[in-house]
């Protein structure tokens, strides 16, 4: 146990969270404007938030004005506070997800400093920072990697309070308990199941029930439903059908369906994403598993901690397995417990200068280095995927970076105080690559913001902006304002397509759609009538619209995508 007056020395632990508080946000803010929203999810829901802002109701979120009740609303709130503060802009909603990836490494170090050392705490947090899924995570605005972050911020909250008496053990439970409500006012369920599975859990296998009356469980729950309920009431009475919505079609079903949701992936789908998404680490990642489990075995209660982030990873990574429907951010709540399982063995490593583990650790990283490398150049040559042409060179800087890695990891390998050179200059390399990666402005080639850019130099409020059977998600919000979607609102089909169309179609009974949600022959009616009408397409329904008319001005195209008007326009330099 660590009680108050015998917790870790606090030397240095002031300049350490200044340090690595002031470079990863350097960092993590280096170019975090330079590149176009990502469609969907970004474009999405940052429009919610736009939204929200500009209706003056932060209860119901809304997607081009149809109710979007698919997901809680702390993150909208964050969204729209960060472009009341700072104007709609990419980085502006990109903000919030670095402020959490940063606060989610500090409070690794933070973590790692109590449970184990600080050498371990600093190198647990400077890994995290520098993988490459969590790192992008911290750079996509979308919720998974707040989640993430609260739901790690509630177990190492709890493992740490429950180490720990008198006071520092109610503070650290009650900031858990406060942790896992924000979780479920990000995205539901799981921002409680997984604390309650993963302790549970613990608390079985250490036979340590008499916990329970010590973690204030009465009270943190208490705490925990003054944060929640308020808002789940509120939209509630606001959309009556939201409770059965919510908790039964989007929580429940989506994880139980095999059939109903895009991405069908196996089984093991996650085990290639852990092992890319955690590089160069996955180097050390079983060698790390197999230490902690070698000393749980040996003496499970002396070893309580590594045997919580064993459990920590192996539920979340078994929860999100089990469903078909997969996303590759889901798994990012296991990448904090991933970080210190490594650091706290590179730590009892450090000063073995003559270690075969180690040594089999840092060839498996020069291996991953070059056949990294090695796809990424072979990718490029053969086109096995389509690379613009302008992200090339930057292609080529992160090939140069990973066989550079190598090299000087061959290097290092012949000096006896091996492990700490090799651990820094991995992770400046991991830091550089990544930021080299977000540096590239060709890395979205997909967005719609050159053609909404022109056509704000021309529309006018009464003009009409439609999207022909496709919603390109970013453009109400470069555009600040509701388009028109076309697509056939009444197909038997909608809810067996995970699409644009059938999340819209969800929310169309909690509010009257009918002038923004029209059909084709509703959308031909108005291209024919007096109004100006603008209208984005993907070209591969081009010929499609030139079956009903010949009639029309052609005012841009990118990247497949074009802006045509029924109407001559005139273009103004803005």
């Amino acid at each position: 146990m660590l009680s108050e007056n015998r917790h870790p020395s606090s030397q240095h632990l002031l300049r350490d969270i200044v340090f690595l508080g002031l470079a990863l946000m350097v960092f993590y803010t280096l170019w975090l404007g330079s590149y176009p929203l990502f469609t969907p999810d970004e474009g999405r829901y940052s429009e919610v938030a736009r939204e929200m802002m500009a209706t003056h109701d932060y209860i119901t979120p809304r997607v081009d004005g149809v109710a979007f009740l698919d997901k809680p609303v702390l993150y909208y709130w964050l969204q729209a506070a960060a472009m009341r503060l700072f104007g709609i802009k990419e980085w502006a909603v990109r903000f919030f997800p670095v402020v959490f990836g940063v606060f989610g490494c500090l409070l690794t170090y933070l973590s790692g400093r109590r449970l184990f050392d600080r050498r371990t705490g600093v190198i647990s947090a400077l890994m995290l920072a520098a993988t490459p899924l969590y790192f992008i995570g911290a750079h996509y605005a979308n919720l998974d990697l707040e989640v993430a972050v609260l739901i790690s911020s509630t177990l190492l909250f709890f493992i740490t309070g429950v180490q720990c008496t008198g006071k520092s053990r109610t503070y650290l439970l009650m900031l858990a308990y406060i942790a896992a409500a924000l979780a479920f006012l990000t995205k539901g369920l799981i921002g409680i199941a997984f604390p309650a599975m993963i302790a549970g859990l613990w608390m079985i296998l250490l036979n340590q029930w008499k916990l329970l009356t010590k973690i204030h469980l009465i009270k943190g729950v208490i705490l925990a439903a003054m944060i929640v309920l308020p808002w789940y009431y509120l939209v509630q009475q606001a959309n009556p059908e939201f409770l059965h919505y919510f908790f039964v079609t989007q929580q429940v079903t989506r994880f139980l369906s095999s059939a109903e949701f895009n991405n069908p992936t196996p089984f093991w789908f996650y085990l290639p994403i852990v092992l890319i998404g955690f590089f160069p680490w996955t180097g050390f990642l079983l060698q790390a598993c197999t230490d902690s489990i070698r000393r749980i075995l040996k003496a499970r209660h002396t070893h309580q901690t590594e045997l919580f982030l064993l459990i920590w990873i192996f539920v979340i990574f078994l929860f999100f397995s089990f469903p078909r429907s997969k996303m590759i951010t889901y798994i990012l709540p296991v990448f904090p417990a991933l970080a210190l399982l490594v650091g706290r063995y590179l730590s009892s490593m450090w000063e073995r200068t003559n270690s075969r583990d180690i040594y089999l650790g840092i060839l498996s990283v020069i291996t991953l280095s070059i056949a990294a490398a090695i796809t990424l150049v072979s990718t490029a040559h053969y086109h096995w995927i389509d690379i613009p042409a302008g992200f090339k060179p930057y292609l080529n800087i992160i090939v140069i970076v990973l066989v550079l890695n190598a090299w000087v990891s061959i290097l290092i390998m012949r000096r006896k105080n091996l492990l700490p050179v090799f651990v820094m200059t991995a992770i400046s390399s991991m830091l550089i690559l990544l930021t080299i990666m977000l540096g590239a402005k060709h890395l979205n080639q997909n967005s719609a913001k050159p053609l909404v850019a022109t056509l704000k130099t021309i529309v006018q409020p009464e003009d009409e902006v439609i999207h022909y059977f496709r919603f390109y998600q970013d453009v109400p919000l470069y555009l600040e304002r509701r388009v028109t979607l076309v697509a056939d609102w009444t197909s038997p089909k909608i809810p067996y397509k995970d699409n644009w169309v059938r999340e819209l179609w969800y929310g169309m009974p909690f509010q009257n759609t009918a002038d923004w949600l029209i059909t084709e022959n509703i959308f031909w009616e108005r291209w024919n009538g007096n109004k100006r009408v603008f209208v984005f397409l993907s070209s591969n329904y081009f010929q499609q619209f030139k079956m009903h008319t010949n009639s029309y001005y052609f005012i841009g195209k990118h990247q497949g995508i074009m802006l045509l008007s029924n109407k001559p326009t005139v273009l103004h330099s803005s």
